[in-house]
């Protein structure tokens, strides 16, 4: 485990060197005052670490001037500062084919390409840098770090020598020569490099988080708390330090002051899965079985991949005679790892105890089948499964002060769902607030330009309402229009008056049987109340309204259901048919479609939808999510990149929980 932290906190510490790396990037000449101003204000908020303010003062520069190189390296650093490490690798590269001789760039590349495990192009843009500047202490201090994460220590310690010959007296070089000799086992070497750095700067909170590392390992309690504290006076809610401590204090028997720590962390980043399962370990050890099993439920829902806490979360279940919740557990874990022993064997027991002797003696079976499975594979395997099993490093404990004002945006928790449905809009609202079709010269519009929104707030009821009033004054005073029937439509659809709504798009259509963009409100109106209508259902739920209806309501919601549906797609489809360039009909149908649990068809739809319109934000970050949920996470997580890039800020809350590990 002290390894495992070890790495988290490598992970943190080359950010702090890169931030010197905008005061010597190397700068075209004879560039416009305008850019030169979105330059300055761009590195500023950088700087400042308004990574998502930064982006769009880069973008604004790009789309000005899209062949200067340094633009992409400092948008590239933005995206950097949001954890977006494959939109920031895209744009160091493109900076580098817009002026390939720029050190800098390589290393910045090298740093993002190591964070997607991607260390063989990583260590080639090291080499690239060294060859255009072999002076660059920058070089050797990354790559040291890098060769750290790898444990290539050796290499690591050498690329340190490396630094300080070229006489660099930072500190960082000092603790990650430090880390790797502890790697190799020595640590009172580690200690010596440790010191240097907090002679160096003692009031670097990682110089004593890392002493206190190295003594816990060494098994000296006393010495390993006392720099775990002068840690924490420096920082009192470094959670490095808090976690490290705790661990500490459990293997000290102090579980009273071991969950004063966990409950801290928790208080501070209420997502992480190390404190909640470490919690959840003193807890049980305690009996107090009930505690145990909520912090366990935290880890699973946090990674639901960790058949650890499934395990542990059946035999706690055991202890309380919750046999069905049990077996369920015990049912995941075999799910999880068919090969893991233990689950089929407690799950045995439990049927035992239901007195289900067959389903127990085939679990029994089972559970042995897999002992000898384990005894025949190489050692090598073994170890890795064992390691697997044993540690917590693939929990998705996050060490970050997620519930902070200083907390990093990407850190800050988002309820993951798709961007909902485009709605035609009639009204006022920001331009950056509402998206634009071009309907000039295509048949069946009555308008050239079209707007949209999908931002329910934008509109008021009052101002729907007033909108209704004018539209049924022209429909009852001139000839009936279907504009106007449009409009009032999709403003009843606002107020949640669909029957009025979709009463108008019938009437507007017996006038004009191709008038596109009433399919598509009819069709909208159709989906809001599908959607409404499972929501009521979900909340009548959630309160004991709605527990078990009567099979023949529910047969007839069913159909109601189902027609409602077919009358959707109908619509989806005859606007796609009058106008296939048409983007918000596929992404809308996409969106209906994941809904219904139909991804594959979604994930089509999204596809056309931002083929047809390049910059759709909302289309790439559905189209992300849904390859994420179909386990494709490296194309997800590049279309929730440009996502990102073109303005969804939840873009990158998902990728720093499932693109990198």
């Amino acid at each position: 485990m002290a390894n495992g932290q070890l790495t988290m906190t490598k992970k943190k510490l080359y950010r702090y060197y890169l931030i010197l790396l905008l005061t010597c990037f190397p700068f075209t000449v004879l560039i416009s005052q305008t850019r030169t101003n979105l330059r300055q204000t761009g590195v500023k908020q950088i700087q400042q670490g308004l990574y998502l303010d930064a982006l769009n003062t880069f973008n604004d520069a790009i789309r000005r001037e899209p062949s200067a190189s340094d633009l992409y390296f400092f948008r590239g650093y933005a995206k950097y500062g949001l954890d977006d490490f494959i939109g920031a690798e895209m744009d160091y590269t493109r900076s580098l084919e817009l002026f390939p001789y720029q050190p800098d760039v390589y290393i910045n590349r090298a740093i993002v390409r190591s964070q997607q495990d991607k260390l063989e192009g990583a260590f080639e843009d090291f080499s690239s840098a060294q060859e255009l500047d072999s002076t660059n202490v920058t070089i050797y201090i990354n790559r040291a770090r890098i060769n750290l994460v790898a444990k290539n220590f050796n290499a690591c310690i050498h690329d340190c020598y490396s630094a300080i010959d070229l006489e660099e007296t930072d500190e960082l070089v000092y603790l990650i020569k430090g880390s790797a000799e502890m790697g190799l086992g020595n640590h009172y070497t580690a200690i010596t490099s440790f010191q240097k750095a907090l002679m160096i700067n003692p009031n670097n909170v990682f110089g004593p988080i890392q002493l206190g590392v190295v003594w816990m390992e060494l098994k000296r309690a006393d010495s390993a708390i006392f720099y775990f504290n002068q840690a924490l006076q420096l920082d009192s809610n470094n959670i490095y330090a808090l976690f490290n401590r705790a661990l500490v204090l459990i293997n000290s028997k102090d579980k009273e002051g071991a969950i004063k720590d966990l409950n801290r962390i928790i208080a501070l980043s209420p997502y992480n899965s190390y404190a909640y399962f470490n919690r959840a370990v003193i807890m049980s050890e305690e009996k107090d079985f009930e505690a145990a099993i909520r912090d366990l439920t935290a880890v699973i829902q946090l990674n639901p991949s960790n058949l650890i806490s499934y395990y542990y979360r059946g035999l706690l279940k055991t202890e309380i005679n919750d046999f069905e919740g049990a077996i369920k557990d015990f049912t995941k874990t075999v799910e999880l790892f068919p090969d893991y022993a233990d689950g089929f064997m407690a799950r045995s027991r439990v049927k035992d105890q239901l007195k289900d002797k067959k389903g127990a003696a085939i679990d029994y079976q089972f559970g042995m089948e897999a002992v000898k499975r384990n005894q025949n594979r190489p050692d090598t395997l073994a170890f890795d499964e064992k390691n697997y099993l044993e540690n917590l490093i693939k929990l998705t404990g996050n060490f970050e002060e997620m519930n902070t004002m200083t907390s990093k945006f990407q850190n800050q928790y988002v309820d993951i769902q798709l961007a909902p449905v485009f709605n035609l809009f009639f009204g006022q609202a920001p331009y950056d607030q509402i998206e634009l079709y071009d309907s000039y010269p295509k048949e069946h519009f009555y308008t050239s330009i079209i707007s949209l929104a999908n931002r329910s707030y934008l509109q008021t009821d009052s101002a729907r309402k007033l909108i209704i009033t004018r539209q049924t004054l022209l429909l009852d005073s001139v000839s009936r229009n279907p504009e106007s029937y449009l409009i009032r439509a999709v403003t009843y659809t606002g107020l949640k008056e669909y029957e009025l709504a979709i009463r108008d798009c019938d009437s507007a259509l017996s006038l004009d049987a191709d008038f596109v963009l009433l399919y598509f409100a009819r069709a909208n109106a159709f989906y809001e109340l599908y959607h409404d209508h499972l929501e009521e259902l979900k909340a009548n739920e959630r309160v004991g309204i709605v527990t078990s209806p009567e099979p023949i309501e529910d047969s007839i919601q069913m159909q109601e259901d189902a027609m409602l549906l077919e009358a959707m797609f109908l619509d989806y489809k005859k606007t796609i048919l009058l106008d296939p360039g048409f983007p918000f009909a596929y992404y809308n149908r996409g969106v209906a479609l994941a809904s219904l649990g139909k991804y594959n068809e979604a994930l089509f739809d999204f596809r056309r939808a931002v083929d047809r319109k390049k910059n759709f934000a909302e289309g790439f970050y559905n189209l992300g999510l849904i390859h994420i949920l179909l386990k494709d996470t490296d194309r997800g997580c590049i279309h929730l990149s440009k996502a990102g890039e073109l303005g969804v800020a939840d873009a990158y809350r998902v990728m720093k929980r499932f693109c990198y590990d």
